[in-house]
């Protein structure tokens, strides 16, 4: 078996989906989760920055790997601990990135994505053997609006989280919207029971492929 599942976690009893494990079943929360993510750009990319959650607390780092050029990143926790490492891969056409265990360097999946489209979209690969993308990332890219969706085995998807610039909670984060810019700051809204720590590096990446596009 891969090293990425998706499985029954016994502390959500009454989730009507399965709980995503990718990273590690501590970041899948029973409740909707909120983070607030800053967008990079310039010299912001080589930076790091934290990730709060609603009320501004931190739940994640962003760390640019020293001298990677834009080419390696790590999601930390609130430990600063590396939790998940990122990196672009070299000489691909298609821009893929591959998350790993930061460790043991374990690939936990691949992402790429299709800008050639009149729709760009992002497909992910878990290292599960399967050679179908297990989650799909659609929406408008520029304007951090698109929703992250994972492939059930019948007809239909799975929403498991969504971007956008405006908070769904408006009356927990008016505070925050306020003390922002919103060209720089935008919202991860992560359902229950999937793993936070994943689909915050997918968004992340999201960001860093679309920018290049962009740049380029």
């Amino acid at each position: 078996p891969g090293c990425c599942h998706i499985l029954l976690w016994p502390c959500l009893p009454l989730l009507p989906f399965a709980a995503i494990t990718v990273v590690g079943p501590r970041f899948c929360l029973p409740q909707q989760t909120m983070l607030v993510m800053q967008e990079q750009f310039g010299a912001f990319r080589n930076d790091n920055f934290t990730i709060t959650d609603s009320a501004g607390r931190p739940f994640f780092v962003l760390a640019a790997a020293p001298f990677s050029i834009g080419s390696k990143r790590h999601l930390l926790d609130v430990t600063n601990t590396p939790i998940v490492a990122m990196e672009k891969k070299l000489l691909s056409m298609h821009g893929t990135w591959v998350l790993s265990h930061p460790t043991n360097g374990m690939k936990l999946a691949e992402v790429k994505p299709a800008m050639m489209s009149l729709k760009p979209s992002v497909k992910v690969y878990l290292n599960d053997g399967d050679k179908e993308a297990d989650f799909t990332i659609k929406g408008d890219f520029r304007s951090k609006k698109f929703v992250i969706s994972q492939r059930l085995p019948g007809p239909g998807d799975r929403v498991v989280a969504s971007v956008q610039r405006e908070s769904r909670f408006s009356s927990s984060t008016a505070f925050l919207m306020n003390a922002m810019t919103d060209a720089q700051k935008y919202f991860l809204t992560i359902e229950p029971g999937v793993d936070a720590a994943f689909v915050t590096a997918l968004a992340t990446l999201c960001d860093e492929i679309f920018n290049d596009a962009q740049g380029a």
